[in-house]
């Protein structure tokens, strides 16, 4: 792709020291793509330890075409993304582009169909994918910008890469952290303008939606009406918290004005960590730690 314009920012780096690209053959490669961003991490799996993060903020990026071109020169820049020698190579999309279907009503056949009764998309320009999002019982299909699609798959390929999205990544690690004995919880993962909501109980997954925001107040307007809509009360329930947001943040602030109890997730617990991601906040970057838990 022919382009000179980089607008991406190195956000945040990190490696442990122990880690060489010479062992990529013993590790997994983790890419989560939004319109905002482009993260990815890297995972030893002989020690079933996170060691490497890289954090590209995309900036002035408006289309899926220019999402594209800086995904190429950030694979330019970074001699991660030029390896080809990983175990495995799992993709995030993160959009408003997905359905969840049981499996019992799922026909290979009608992924399109069953997608355009929620999602305005153009089917010659998105690549319609499907996966499992929580175990056997339910597929979630999704679409993934046709450009983004085709460059990322040409990062790799010596490599079958693996596409999921971002909910279902989500739904997976919520879902394997969850105490269900504790009943109905609301769990939010915060983008820059997106936020993905899930209600999780003892039976599993009760909701999941993505929703986009442009101020605090449509923030906590979608908040409040799923609350409403899965009968929760502000005053009563525990709202988990990850992704792009802050203690200091106006997001936070509203959040805590209008519900009683706001607190920030943790890691994903069953894979290990560098010491070197200590210094980071546990509850960022989830989207990038629950594509461990996907297959």
């Amino acid at each position: 792709m022919d382009t000179i314009n980089t607008h991406f920012r190195l956000s945040h780096q990190i490696k442990d020291e122990a880690f060489q690209l010479s062992q990529a053959g013993n590790c997994n490669l983790y890419i989560a793509i939004s319109a905002k961003a482009v993260r990815f991490a890297v995972v030893d799996v002989e020690r079933n330890k996170f060691v490497v993060l890289e954090d590209y903020e995309l900036i002035t990026v408006f289309t899926p075409l220019q999402v594209a071109e800086q995904l190429n020169l950030i694979a330019a820049h970074s001699p991660v993304l030029q390896e080809q020698r990983w175990l495995n190579v799992r993709i995030s999309v993160s959009n408003q582009y997905f359905t969840l279907v049981p499996e019992t009503l799922f026909d290979p056949a009608h992924q399109e169909d069953y997608l355009q009764l929620h999602s305005d998309l153009d089917p010659k320009q998105h690549v319609i994918l499907y996966n499992r999002a929580c175990g056997p019982e339910v597929v979630n299909i999704f679409a993934v910008d046709g450009v983004v699609y085709r460059m990322a798959q040409s990062l790799f390929p010596e490599r079958s890469v693996q596409f999921v999205h971002h909910t279902s990544s989500l739904i997976r690690s919520a879902l394997h952290q969850n105490d269900r004995k504790d009943g109905r919880s609301m769990q939010l993962f915060v983008e820059r303008n997106y936020d993905t909501i899930l209600v999780v109980d003892e039976n599993g997954l009760q909701f999941c939606n993505v929703f986009h925001y442009l101020s605090p107040e449509d923030f906590i307007y979608f908040v409040i009406f799923v609350m409403q809509e899965q009968k929760m009360n502000p005053e009563q329930e525990t709202i988990t918290v990850w992704g792009d947001i802050t203690h200091d943040s106006s997001l936070f602030n509203t959040l805590k004005k209008y519900i009683r109890q706001v607190r920030f997730g943790k890691r994903p617990a069953d894979v290990g960590y560098s010491y070197k991601f200590d210094d980071m906040f546990e509850h960022r970057y989830f989207e990038l730690y629950s594509l461990h838990f996907c297959e």
